[in-house]
């Protein structure tokens, strides 16, 4: 009998927590026929991958507290669905707890509010990957292949009903047949686009596309010793690379107290560059992430809505949304929504300082302004986020403002207003002003969550209410050109205010600023060039502040957003070309072009084609002729664009969104695998734990 073979090309976070829940659901219900599961991971190490592997170098940081990692379901799941026993789905931090008690090594101790290193997540992720494989290996009639392969086409093999299943080719030459396929290929990068900066970098030599995996891209041979070199981006992937050319390369940072508020110095080795200018658009480094109080207890510390909610925006949906072509009302980011944010934003910021009976005061203040804002009856966007702002704290006025005083929504989003555009200005005085608010927001990171007001209104709106900004996004809840703001500008605000790095790698990077290895003198709206004189490097120039910087060598410290007709890699042009996949298109009111063979048309007839797969509620590929294909599922990174916040870790007890579509896929392949039809329902009756938002 051939066997039913279930194909999860792709091998990191994702593909664990879905065969984790294949091992949950499977033991109880055996298939009537062989199965046979094969994992395709390009870079060896299934369980983890690439950018989260066990291999990669110690100098590289998670964005997210050693307490909120899971690899499993838990009680917390809505619905209850069946569980691994609780011995085989430890969180990250009983992982970590277990092994520092074997090994003693000082990179396995951690707090719950610590963040831990990638290449221990890494570890982590392949042990319990790897137990999964041998549970499932148990099974009568189940086995489980593991490929270092990188799989680069798939295609029908057009037999007829049953018969019809996927032929998917790798690079070395290997072919596999499938029933079922899960794509959960995480990041990639894109090929430049024609006439774009990128491309003429990539035309010259030293230009590095991707940081990624840092120990063989960031060679000394890519980026020479004792030489200078630019990196495109200021947020985390930058950093990996700031710590991977210094730290990576034998230097160290060791305590001095002298040197606040971070309490480091920097010794270098004499293999780091001589300077690394960073760049971004806005010159402003990520912020701190704080650090995080709520992990003692999330169901009760972490925020709830108050003013921008779920019902908010479907209010405001019903009075303001504007009638697309596809029939959905589409709001205005910026006009409806964004000021129920400032409003949130502020609140929390008062909360914070002056305690829940003065916030209570405040809440009651604005609720007349707040329900005419719900009605359509008070000013939208900006005017609308200061008017409510006004009404708020109207019950201040004549009182001490207290430390922090009124909350400034602009501060927040831009705290380094240029002081000065002059032609040809040294940008010594960006550089400083820069230095000086990475050296506040280290304080305020500090404080943490709940105790520093700025950061527990970042924290509590753009994290905490992560499901508000979906019911507000996902699947083309806000008009195209808005839609279009919001990836390009309000994504970039939820990057710098909350997700950023934690404290331990921002102390590296200010005692780097100390140590004059890190150059951010050229500040905003930077241009990156080949050198204009026939020589070998690139020049650096900066917008506002006409600072020239002369580099050796360009690395993009910048992850690429997820676009199937520019990935380098085939796969996807390939499924496009197949017609297994689609463009979705966020649709405006007027006729578009007619679309192309993938579906994706033209953004000249109003639509946005943000570069995500057309993909349902359950993340099967809507097919370009009409229906959908169930046997075909895409999580991460190619529904971002469709759907927000598709690429986090998984959290344990808080119904985590990321398990919960992982665990959804297994319990649908198990009923297609034979006889899993008539196998028993896979959800279970548990206890549950306390729960937040996913």
């Amino acid at each position: 009998m051939t066997a039913h073979t279930v194909a999860v090309v792709g091998g990191g976070p994702l593909c664990t927590y879905a065969v984790a829940h294949l091992a949950a659901v499977l033991p109880d219900a055996p298939p009537a026929g062989p199965v046979r599961i094969v994992v395709l991971e390009r870079g060896g190490r299934a369980g983890a991958g690439e950018v989260h592997s066990d291999t990669q170098p110690p100098t590289g940081y998670l964005n997210r507290v050693a307490g909120q990692i899971a690899f499993a379901p838990d009680e917390s799941s809505d619905p209850p669905r069946k569980l691994l026993p609780a011995e085989l789905r430890p969180t990250f931090l009983q992982w970590c707890a277990e092994r520092y008690a074997r090994t003693g090594h000082p990179d396995f101790l951690l707090r719950p509010d610590e963040v831990p290193r990638r290449y221990v997540h890494g570890m982590a992720l392949r042990e319990m990957f790897l137990g999964y494989v041998a549970r499932l290996e148990a099974v009568p009639g189940v086995s489980v292949e593991l490929r270092t392969a990188e799989v680069t086409a798939v295609s029908r093999t057009g037999g007829p009903g049953p018969a019809d299943r996927f032929l998917i080719r790798s690079s070395d030459g290997a072919e596999l047949t499938a029933d079922e396929v899960l794509f959960v290929t995480g990041h990639s990068w894109n090929r430049p686009a024609p006439g774009s900066e990128e491309e003429r970098l990539a035309a010259h030599e030293g230009y590095v596309p991707t940081p990624y995996p840092l120990a063989e891209r960031l060679t000394e041979r890519a980026v020479p010793a004792g030489r200078p070199v630019a990196v495109r981006g200021l947020g985390l992937t930058a950093i990996d690379v700031l710590l991977q050319l210094t730290e990576g390369r034998g230097g160290s940072f060791v305590p001095d107290e002298r040197a606040a508020p971070h309490g480091l110095r920097y010794v270098p080795a004499g293999r780091e560059p001589s300077v690394i200018v960073a760049v971004s658009p806005s010159g402003v480094p990520v912020s701190g992430r704080p650090v995080n109080r709520k992990v003692a207890d999330p169901a009760r510390l972490e925020h709830t809505g108050v003013f921008f909610t779920v019902d908010a925006v479907r209010t405001l949906r019903a009075t303001a949304g504007a009638r697309m072509r596809d029939g959905r009302l589409a709001l205005d980011f910026d006009l409806h929504l964004f000021p129920l944010v400032a409003l949130e934003m502020a609140w929390v910021h008062h909360r914070t300082l002056r305690g829940d009976g003065t916030a209570g005061r405040l809440r009651a203040a604005v609720e007349p302004l707040y329900r005419d804002f719900l009605a359509g009856r008070a000013p939208w966007g900006e005017p609308g986020a200061d008017a409510l702002i006004a009404a708020l704290e109207a019950p201040l006025a004549g009182l001490p403002d207290g430390d922090g005083g009124r909350f400034d929504w602009r501060a927040v989003h831009d705290p380094l207003p240029a002081a000065s555009a002059r032609t040809g200005d040294d940008g010594a005085d960006w550089a400083r002003r820069t230095a000086e608010y990475l050296r506040r927001d280290h304080l305020d990171a500090l404080e943490g969550n709940l105790r520093n007001a700025v950061k527990a209104a970042c924290d509590g709106v753009w994290r905490d209410l992560r499901p508000v900004f979906a019911e507000a996004v996902d699947f083309g809840g806000l008009t195209p050109d808005s839609h279009r703001r919001f990836v390009r500008t309000h994504l970039r605000h939820y990057n710098r205010l909350s997700n950023g790095a934690g404290t331990e790698p921002m102390r590296k990077v200010l005692a780097l600023l100390d140590a004059g290895l890190l150059d951010l003198s050229v500040g905003p709206s930077p241009a990156v060039a080949p050198a204009e004189d026939g020589q070998a490097g690139f020049t650096v120039t900066g917008g506002r502040t006409g600072v020239v910087r002369r580099v050796d060598a360009v690395v993009e410290g910048r992850v690429h957003p997820f676009d199937p007709r520019r990935d380098v890699l085939p796969l996807y042009r390939a499924l496009l070309d197949e017609g297994l996949v689609r463009l979705w298109r966020n649709r405006g009111p007027a006729e578009p072009d007619a679309p192309d063979a993938t579906g994706a048309g033209s953004e000249d007839a109003g639509d946005f084609v943000p570069g995500a797969l057309d993909l349902d509620d359950r993340f099967h590929p809507v097919l370009p002729g009409g229906g959908t294909e169930p046997r075909l599922t895409f999580l991460g990174a190619p529904a971002e664009g469709l759907r927000v916040f598709q690429q986090s870790a998984a959290r344990p007890y808080c119904n985590s969104s990321v398990l919960a579509v992982a665990a959804e896929w297994a319990e649908e392949a198990v009923r297609r695998t034979p006889g899993g039809e008539d196998a028993p329902p896979p959800a279970t009756e548990h206890t549950a734990e306390p729960t937040t938002k996913g």
